[in-house]
């Protein structure tokens, strides 16, 4: 699968890792944010998506059982469930930029495209360790060893999959700063730096033939908590 060399990750035009998403829970109640509040990145704290970009998430109770939840219709998107772990998918839809502009809308029609792509994202919050294995179907970071149990200064290895195969060569960043890429066995090691919410982000890059955009940019975050 092509994929996004580390010594190329300054010269995009578009930056894969623009924004962070997170959830910040309540109760059972997880509520969905962007921005750049733990990003090494400037920008906004919290960015204000469309509700529709929220797609859907999986919530992994620890027992065996996995359901779909499906979010409210108001901004932020919430889910509400008793979950070890949630995956949550996300898409802003297609993207172009111009000499001019850059605009929320596929390439067709738009003359003096620079680049465009088709944005995907999603993001796992792990509350309860259930296994080194991946939730979902789609690019997917996965710890390989329970990561509540670790402090700063650990090292925590991490597998990357698509389809839940292992990726070679994917950047991974440990909040927006790259810190490595993963083998050919889809792993890479990040150390821990920071106490309390931890995000690990990997990112692809492949063509599209759909005449909408040159390319699919998918990014998968891994959020966590370790000891203050």
């Amino acid at each position: 699968m092509p994929f996004v060399p580390l010594i190329l990750i300054l010269l995009l035009p578009v930056s894969v890792y623009a924004h962070d998403l997170w959830f910040e829970k309540e109760a059972n109640v997880y509520s969905l944010y962007q921005g750049h509040r733990h990003s090494a990145h400037s920008g906004a704290e919290i960015i204000q998506y469309e509700p529709g970009a929220v797609k859907s998430a999986l919530c992994s109770d620890g027992a065996g059982k996995t359901r779909t939840l499906m979010p409210g219709k108001a901004y932020p998107a919430k889910f509400e469930g008793a979950c070890a772990v949630l995956l949550g998918s996300f898409s802003s839809g297609y993207w172009t930029k111009t000499a001019w502009e850059t605009k929320n809308v596929p390439k067709t029609g738009i003359s003096g495209v620079i680049k465009s792509w088709y944005s995907e994202e999603s993001v796992k919050v792990i509350e309860r360790w259930t296994g080194a294995t991946p939730l979902g179907s789609g690019l997917e970071i996965t710890p390989t060893t329970n990561p509540l149990t670790l402090s700063v200064g650990d090292k925590l290895t991490v597998l990357v999959t698509d389809n839940g195969k292992p990726v070679t060569g994917v950047p991974v960043a440990y909040f927006g700063d790259t810190r490595g890429a993963t083998g050919q066995d889809g792993k890479v090691s990040i150390r821990l730096r920071q106490p309390g919410m931890q995000l690990i982000e990997a990112s692809t890059e492949t063509p599209l033939s759909d005449g909408k955009a040159d390319t699919a940019i998918r990014t998968a975050s891994l959020q966590f908590e370790v000891a203050k």
